[in-house]
């Protein structure tokens, strides 16, 4: 529920993850040139210290918290976001910070080298000097190279002779995650957020709340979408006692969402229905991510993407209301009802929703090949 909704949730925010992203900005201002942040450089070494400093016990509560916080492993992806940018490189470790194009420290990419440094935990400023044609590297070595060791070093002189310092710049941070390069606790906190999910299901969701359509109509749709809704195979997996698992169109095959929604043959004639308004031949996805992503012409108009949709969740949502009528209305199962409660659903959401829209319900009705070209 606390994803962002183009991402399969609901957007609610995430306390904890706020939280987190709060704290973070105080990395981000340690670097600026404040009287606070000139104490606690004097007293923890700053941002230095939040990831290099000793733990001590006469450190105030609230700085042990604050590196606890960052260098939690949960927090990697975050803190790659902090991008260096060069300017006279008195701030920069030269092997030991992420400084160089593509965000990776030269001490990863060059271990072999970095072991026979005699210049580590030195800054960039500190590794050559300004002379009358530009900017000179003086690197020192413990030992000379070995053979094998000169494809590397040749490698390694080619990428930093392309780099130098500027005397007239500070160094500075860029954040990553914003293209700007500026801070905002809004992008940190997207970034703690950050879930893997699979490229169709984030395209599903972005499509879904794109929809204009009654916001409870959106909220059970995601819900289907998750697998989230209380069918019967659901209920047991939550250990909810029930008398029998049967689907209660059927009562053949036990209900899970793929059988309820698409693959009972009782609801299959609405959706055969749909297919001969459409006209499309097509193999029936079961699974509702699937199921819902094909009912998306790939090269339909923006008009008719959006009707197949709005439909799609019309007749899941018929078919639901349906399923709770029988169960505890004892209600019959009329396929006739279940197509006509759908049509006007749809139309009923698109007459509210949509500016343009002013079909009479008995055209609608009486031409639905026309309303989905």
């Amino acid at each position: 529920m606390c994803a962002p909704r183009e991402r399969g949730g609901l957007g609610v925010k995430d306390i904890k993850a706020f939280n987190k992203a709060l704290i973070i900005k105080w990395k981000w201002l340690m670097f600026q040139n404040q009287l606070w942040n000139r104490i606690l450089t004097s007293k923890y070494r700053g941002w230095r210290g939040l990831e290099e400093g000793p733990t001590r016990q006469y450190f105030s509560y609230w700085w042990p918290d604050l590196r606890s916080t960052i260098n939690h492993s949960s927090m990697v992806d975050v803190s790659k976001q902090f991008i260096w940018k060069l300017g006279r490189g008195d701030q920069i470790l030269f092997w030991e910070d992420s400084w160089v194009e593509g965000g990776i420290r030269l001490k990863d990419k060059f271990p072999e080298l970095y072991q026979i440094s005699s210049q580590k935990f030195q800054t960039v400023a500190s590794m050559g000097s300004f002379c009358e044609s530009g900017w000179e590297w003086s690197f020192s070595w413990r030992r000379n190279l070995f053979d094998n060791e000169m494809g590397r070093a040749s490698e390694f002189i080619d990428q930093t002779a392309a780099i130098s310092p500027s005397a007239s710049l500070k160094d500075s941070w860029v954040w990553g995650a914003d293209p700007k390069g500026i801070f905002s606790t809004n992008s940190a906190y997207l970034c703690v957020k950050a879930e893997h999910l699979d490229e169709d299901q984030c395209l599903g969701f972005q499509h879904l709340w794109n929809i204009k359509i009654p916001p409870r109509a959106l909220v059970f749709a995601w819900r289907l979408l998750w697998d989230r809704l209380p069918t019967k195979d659901n209920l047991i997996r939550r250990h909810v006692t029930i008398e029998n698992d049967l689907c209660p169109f059927c009562q053949n095959k036990a209900e899970s969402a793929s059988h309820l929604f698409f693959l009972c043959h009782k609801v299959m004639p609405l959706w055969w229905e749909f297919n001969s308004w459409v006209k499309e031949p097509r193999v029936f996805h079961c699974r509702p991510m699937d199921n819902f992503l094909q009912h998306s012409p790939m090269a339909g108009l923006k008009d008719t993407n959006r009707r197949w949709k709005i439909w799609w969740i019309a007749a899941t949502t018929s078919i639901w209301k349906l399923r709770n009528d029988i169960i505890f209305n004892n209600h019959p199962f009329v396929i006739s009802k279940l197509v006509d409660n759908t049509i006007f659903l749809s139309w009923s959401w698109m007459r509210g929703w949509e500016k343009d829209f002013n079909v009479p319900f008995h055209q609608w009705s009486s031409s639905m090949a026309l309303a989905f070209k």
